[in-house]
């Protein structure tokens, strides 16, 4: 065997490596600059406003970048549950369950129970920690603010669920349109709504929206920017085509 030869391959074998894992590593790290930036991209009388009122951002908070072209969605709700306890499921025998899930893991030990618990997406700002954990059912990429998977938990183990499942409606006539950018949404709700010393948690797109009065179990629901307080006491919706804002108390995420 050439030695020499041998060892000038391991070598370019390295370098190559080390080529392809610093593009990669640089590529997610220009992937999170694209979806991200941070409170100093608001507008400056936005930020004159933040200051005179003592409103700040969570130093974890990131104001996303992403502008979608999105439309609105018709569902009819199947099963709602409501703020009672005697709603909550009880998955009787309790698994050996952790707490702490990967996704797939999730699927694997509860996905026999909890029916299209694939549908859902952990929302960790939503969540309530001691007590439950929230989900949110998706649309495509996007959550669905108002319908909620719950996990309640005690002892290290999940012993019930209380589900929101619904039916999706097709699409006609509905035209998709580019949604306003979330340093927008911040600034109406902070220049408009928001109260003195506030500290803003989060800031996501979904969906939200209101039932139809003569259809009671049909609701729409537009593209939205959520915006979450660290308190937990109010939650505000920006229609993320209008502008316009709505607000509802912090447990509405867990028992709209």
């Amino acid at each position: 065997m050439d030695w020499r030869r041998a060892k000038s391959v391991l070598i370019f074998s390295f370098l190559m490596l080390n080529v392809v894992l610093g593009y990669q590593l640089w590529t997610e790290y220009r992937e999170r600059l694209n979806t991200a930036v941070d409170w100093t991209s608001l507008p400056s009388e936005t930020l004159q406003s933040m200051r005179e009122r003592n409103i700040k951002i969570d130093d974890n908070a990131k104001i996303p970048t992403e502008t979608p072209f999105m439309r609105e969605i018709t569902y009819s709700i199947k099963h709602h549950f409501g703020k009672d306890a005697d709603d909550r499921i009880p998955i009787v025998p309790t698994p050996e369950t952790r707490i702490v899930y990967f996704e797939d893991e999730l699927v694997n030990a509860l996905g026999g129970i909890i029916p299209e618990l694939s549908s859902y997406k952990f929302d960790p700002a939503g969540s309530r920690e001691g007590v439950y954990f929230v989900f949110n059912r998706m649309e495509g990429k996007w959550p669905i603010f108002d319908i909620h998977l719950n996990l309640f938990y005690s002892e290290q183990k999940i012993r019930a669920y209380a589900q929101d499942i619904i039916q999706i409606k097709p699409s006609t006539g509905v035209k998709d349109q580019q949604v306003l950018p979330a340093t927008k949404a911040l600034a109406t709700v902070i220049e408009r709504n928001l109260p003195v010393g506030s500290v803003i948690k989060e800031i996501r797109l979904g969906y939200h929206g209101e039932k139809i009065f003569d259809e009671p179990e049909v609701q729409v629901s537009v593209p939205s920017w959520r915006v979450l307080l660290e308190n937990g006491e109010e939650v505000y919706y920006v229609n993320a085509i209008s502008a316009e804002v709505t607000t509802e108390k912090g447990d509405a995420l867990a028992n709209s």
